[in-house]
């Protein structure tokens, strides 16, 4: 069953404002609603002068010194809503218990404005009772803007070509296995609605690593509102280039159908959400490098399919629509090695060129070559099963790769693209640092840091130092 409960709005009036324009972010909570189950639909209004965007966030409602942990409850709107549906919250993602739930604008000087409501209580599998009203416990304040991102203090880069690594924390751990190898650049991945990688700008920078921000957006969205999504995701993207991200990666892996909507595939339709991304960007922060959303190694599809393109004919589409006009570097992923990077044959499962990083390379600089621009490896990993047990089916293949080939062979790929003459490589992102999860996806396997705490892969990449 769906609950639909209105929130009305009770108008503010904002110090400053001289318009006929309501400007106003406020709930009122009907105090007998303590309780709430499934789908909760919120009404009202978001409003506030030169607003940006606007999201509903709730956190565990506890004491007045606790420190809340917000969790998103709808993704940004763009746009300003009056006396109308401004979200639903799917209260079966949250465990039961007492929350507060809080309306978020922020308007274009990353100034941001809070109305939040609390105890409500969520109670969909238990015997909880909530006997206190729901009150506002916040009203319309404006935080202190945060001042734009400053440029990252350079760490010297010692390393035939600019290196970083792909991270899930950027604590102590990660840190000292990135410094120890040379590394200058640091990635993470950020979600449009949900994250923004502000406090990672901050801290990286503030130890001297460049960042790129892998801008990953909602395929269902995108199918449903082609052009009008496009349009959000270049306001974020804008956003994220504000905040001081160095470079961004406009989406993932663009040309299967679980990264972008189903029969809507091609190298052309990405080409369009690039050109409007690129635009933002750099009409907001012309530094911040752009990347093209790196495609997925694959030639499952045979050319193209509803459910996707190999990765060469979604290249070429690309090229074709002008891609190489609305980037700074072309995104690449090779991660399926089983022999050292100068292999271009003697696979056992087979010769398709994505197994080999040399005939990878070439398949992406063929449909670029008169484009005058660069690769970005934006991943480039091996796996290795060395200390976590058996691989998944579909990994099996790199059941025989060891720690101590994985660490000489990125050392080796490394050198090599930093001669490779066909088509330039600007930067090299390593696939991964630090992640720790080993299922059907056994991400740690191709991580870094091994589970014994050591780095072979640091001290081989930190030999290439010169």
């Amino acid at each position: 069953m769906q609950r639909n409960i209105l929130i009305l709005l009770l108008a503010l009036a904002l110090a400053g404002v001289s318009s006929a324009q309501d400007a106003a972010l406020a709930l009122k909570w009907n105090p007998v609603w303590n309780t709430i189950t499934d789908t909760v639909e919120v009404v009202g209004s978001a409003n506030i002068p030169d607003q940006f965007y606007f999201f509903l966030e709730a956190a565990p409602w506890g004491s007045a010194d606790e420190m809340p942990a917000w969790q998103p409850v709808t993704s940004f709107v763009m746009s300003p809503v009056v006396d109308s549906l401004l979200g639903s919250w799917n209260t079966s993602q949250f465990s039961d218990g007492f929350y507060q739930l809080r309306l978020h604008a922020v308007n274009s000087a990353n100034e941001s404005f809070h109305f939040t409501l609390a105890p409500i209580l969520i109670n969909n599998n238990s015997d909880l009772v909530n006997l206190e009203p729901v009150e506002a416990i916040e009203t319309v304040e404006a935080e202190a803007a945060a001042p734009a991102a400053a440029d990252a203090p350079d760490l010297e880069n010692r390393l035939p070509l600019q290196v970083g690594g792909h991270i899930k924390r950027f604590n102590d751990k990660s840190q000292a296995a990135m410094r120890s190898a040379g590394m200058t650049w640091v990635k993470k991945q950020v979600q449009f609605g949900i994250s923004d990688g502000k406090d990672l700008i901050e801290a990286a920078h503030a130890q001297g690593y460049k960042v790129l921000l892998g801008a990953l957006g909602d395929k269902n969205r995108l199918a449903a509102d082609f052009d009008g999504y496009v349009a959000d995701f270049a306001e974020y993207v804008a956003y994220l280039a504000r905040l001081g991200a160095d470079a961004i990666e406009v989406w993932n892996e663009p040309n299967i159908d679980r990264e972008w909507p189903f029969g809507r595939v091609n190298g052309a339709n990405y080409a369009r959400l690039l050109k409007a991304a690129y635009e933002a960007i750099k009409a907001e922060n012309p530094k911040t490098m752009v990347i093209s959303g790196a495609p997925a190694p694959t030639g499952f599809f045979g050319g193209c399919a509803a459910q996707g393109c190999d990765d060469h004919v979604f290249m070429a589409q690309m090229a074709n629509a002008g891609a190489a006009n609305y980037a700074d570097c072309i995104g690449v992923h090779y991660n399926e090695g089983i022999l050292p990077p100068r292999s271009q044959g003697g696979d056992p499962r087979g010769e398709y060129q994505t197994y080999y990083l040399p005939l990878m390379l070439r398949r992406v600089a063929w449909p670029f070559r008169n484009a005058g621009i660069p690769m970005c490896l934006t991943e480039v990993g091996y796996l290795s099963p060395e200390g976590y047990g058996p691989l998944p089916g579909n990994f099996a293949w790199a059941r025989n790769t060891s720690v101590e080939e994985q660490a000489a062979w990125l050392s080796q790929a490394l050198l090599m693209m930093s001669n490779f003459d066909d088509m330039p490589v600007e930067l090299a992102i390593v696939w991964n640092i630090d992640f720790d999860t080993y299922d059907a996806d056994p991400q740690a396997g191709y991580a870094i840091i091994r589970p014994d705490g050591s780095c072979p892969a640091c001290d081989a990449i930190a030999a290439l130092q010169r």
